[in-house]
């Protein structure tokens, strides 16, 4: 089964029975990642009364959690993961923040209304095929940077970090499937000079 991930962030607003909920879709590649996109939404939407979240992230072994974020258990942070599993989203945080509107709507309105909200931003975002990518990080002597960046290009790697000193130091991120031959071609073109740092 083909998992997906989307490529930018999407929020859609609705209104039940006068709570606001925002919807808010991000693309994730670590945990850490997590922790700063909440607390980014969260400061985005300070006053707000809570900010049910839930995330899945990987693609053989795949990480899900989620959380009510104060409302009553499984009622909001468990539907919008039933939502991203449904779609089959991976590498996705989805935070469903809500503006308390003064009507109570009960635990079966709360999961509706989560569940409601995740749906309509997965469907209005574009959803692309999930590739797994792994980092590297190696130096390399200066005089042969242009040569290394061709062959980085060669197999789409993004460079991630990259510092200046007597070697530069490189941080790059390929797919899964050219790790491999991505680093013999490394080894070849620097004839072995090559500090790999895992």
């Amino acid at each position: 089964m083909a998992l997906f991930t989307v490529n930018k962030k999407i929020q859609t607003e609705s209104r039940i029975k006068k709570s606001r909920f925002i919807a808010t879709l991000l693309q994730i590649s670590s945990q850490d990642e997590v922790k700063i996109k909440i607390k980014k939404t969260k400061d985005e939407f300070k006053d707000a009364t809570h900010h049910p979240y839930a995330y899945r992230l990987g693609h053989t072994e795949i990480i899900e959690r989620y959380s009510d974020d104060g409302e009553p258990p499984k009622s909001s942070g468990f539907p919008v993961l039933q939502e991203l599993k449904r779609a089959n989203l991976t590498n996705t945080l989805l935070i469903v923040t809500r503006y308390f509107g003064g009507i109570k709507l009960g635990l079966g309105g709360l999961n509706r209304a989560y569940r409601e909200s995740a749906r309509i931003v997965i469907e209005t975002s574009r959803k692309i095929v999930y590739v797994p990518t792994v980092e590297m990080a190696f130096r390399v002597d200066r005089k042969i940077a242009g040569k290394m960046r061709n062959l980085l290009k060669h197999y789409d790697a993004r460079v991630l970090k990259e510092e200046y000193a007597n070697k530069i130091f490189l941080k790059v991120s390929v797919e899964e499937k050219n790790k491999q031959t991505l680093l013999e071609a490394l080894k070849n073109l620097t004839h072995g000079k090559i500090d790999i740092e895992q």
